[in-house]
């Protein structure tokens, strides 16, 4: 029992441990804390420089949104197309008739706001519609041709359309417009939002024209191929 008893002389030296003991625990809780604080610096720092941890890099691809590759829907050949084909070869005296592009009509293509229709090159059947002095004027500041147009009544329309392109930042789109809005009120009823239209190029006397037919419906039906004036009645043999 004598030997677990603690001297006066042994007094000394254990306040020295348990004081040395206290400053060894005072001192790794600073560093601890020295370490939260630098890496807290260093944080604000390299946000404020525009810099990325490893961790918010992997966030950041996590959450970048990667664009889906278009996949191009069968080509749709019915009596519409048949119809076009007859009154571009026959009563145009058209040639070089080739399927531009088959897309959904969408609502940004029947705004008054944007006055155009979209024609991306990522979804496009045929690439080669245009002359290499066509793709010259569209690829310098001039940037349009005139074209005529031939609507979904096979009427020709009576204002001339431009054809321009747009180099957006991850695709180029070619772009009906000038008077895109006020052809698509006057066929509204066939070439409705969501509708499935074709979109065709030929040749007349060597001008570039183009015709826009609706193949499909929304609900899925084939496209209107003609519309009967206001005045106009069914008559019965």
């Amino acid at each position: 029992m004598a030997d677990n008893m603690l001297t006066i002389e042994d007094a000394p030296a254990a306040r020295t441990r348990k004081r040395r003991s206290a400053t060894e625990e005072d001192d790794s809780y600073l560093r601890k804390i020295e370490k939260l604080s630098n890496a807290m610096l260093k944080s604000i720092r390299d946000k404020e420089l525009g810099l990325e941890t490893h961790k918010s890099k992997e966030t950041a691809k996590k959450r970048r949104k990667v664009p889906k590759k278009y996949l191009h829907t069968p080509v749709v050949i019915n009596e519409v197309t048949e119809r076009l084909n007859e009154f571009v070869t026959n009563e145009l005296k058209g040639t070089e008739l080739q399927l531009v592009i088959q897309k959904t009509l969408y609502y940004s293509d029947t705004l008054q706001t944007q006055n155009r229709l979209s024609i991306p090159v990522k979804q496009m059947e045929n690439v080669e519609f245009l002359t290499t002095d066509e793709t010259r004027i569209l690829n310098n500041k001039e940037n349009k041709i005139e074209v005529l147009l031939v609507g979904p009544t096979l009427e020709v329309y009576n204002k001339p359309m431009e054809l321009t392109m747009w180099n957006m930042q991850s695709s180029v789109n070619y772009v009906l417009k000038s008077h895109w809005f006020e052809f698509w009120s006057e066929n509204k009823e066939c070439l409705r939002e969501d509708s499935k239209i074709q979109v065709w190029s030929f040749r007349r006397d060597r001008q570039l024209c183009f015709a826009v037919v609706c193949v499909e419906n929304p609900g899925g039906d084939q496209g209107v191929e003609e519309v009967k004036g206001e005045d106009e009645e069914d008559v019965v043999a």
